[in-house]
């Protein structure tokens, strides 16, 4: 086996956590309005999806979803609507409390189950379709044919471990008492701005999708 390559595909892999994204935006705001369990459930879902599209690079169907220009772009059009969905819901529910505090109106928040929170992040992660071009980029460096299984194994153990560790380390920041208490006061407001932020995401997947095909 080589370690090499799985410590390269690993410290690649990791490098993307410094650039926040839908993914993170998600986490975060499930984690401050739900806690730790929901943002650890998101989390699991960011990490699945990772670990969905690291296992379709190493069989090559991430490659055959780079390079096809009609799947690719129905993925990120897809892709993209479903983060302008889930990104309107969140800040028409987010504006709905806003004008109920406003109005001294009390209107509680419903927690939804863990499934749904992992099942979002997941759909979250799928629905970027340039993360199957990163993980063929981070292949192409590292795995050549002849690279034995075992390595490729480990390569994806190793990238799925380290995206559920992190997940889990952001929903274990973001959801301690104290930030939890702060964010309380301006919830409202900040899911509005995640909301908007999500959507703009969406509408950056759409555009790159027909600009794709």
């Amino acid at each position: 086996m080589s370690y090499h390559a799985v410590l390269t595909a690993v410290g690649l892999f990791a490098l993307t956590f410094l650039s926040p994204g839908p993914n993170l935006f998600l986490i975060v705001q499930t984690s401050l309005s739900q806690g730790k369990s929901a943002g650890i459930a998101a989390g699991a879902g960011v990490a699945t999806g990772d670990a969905i599209y690291a296992a379709l690079g190493l069989v090559g169907l991430a490659t055959i979803i780079a390079t096809s220009h009609t799947i690719f772009a129905a993925i990120q059009i897809l892709g993209g609507a479903y983060l302008i969905w889930y990104g309107f819901n969140l800040f028409r529910q987010a504006r709905g409390r806003t004008k109920a505090v406003l109005g001294s109106t009390t209107v509680p928040t419903m927690a939804a189950s863990a499934g749904v929170h992992f099942r979002r992040g997941m759909l979250t992660d799928l629905a970027n379709a340039q993360t199957a071009l990163f993980f063929v980029s981070i292949f192409s460096v590292t795995i050549t044919p002849s690279t034995e299984w075992p390595t490729k194994l480990a390569i994806w153990v190793g990238i799925s471990l380290t995206s559920m560790l992190w997940r889990v380390a952001v929903s274990l920041a973001f959801s301690r008492p104290l930030i939890r208490r702060g964010y309380m006061r301006v919830q409202a407001y900040l899911e509005q701005l995640v909301g908007v932020v999500l959507m703009g995401f969406g509408v950056k997947l759409i555009i790159s999708g027909f600009k794709s095909n």
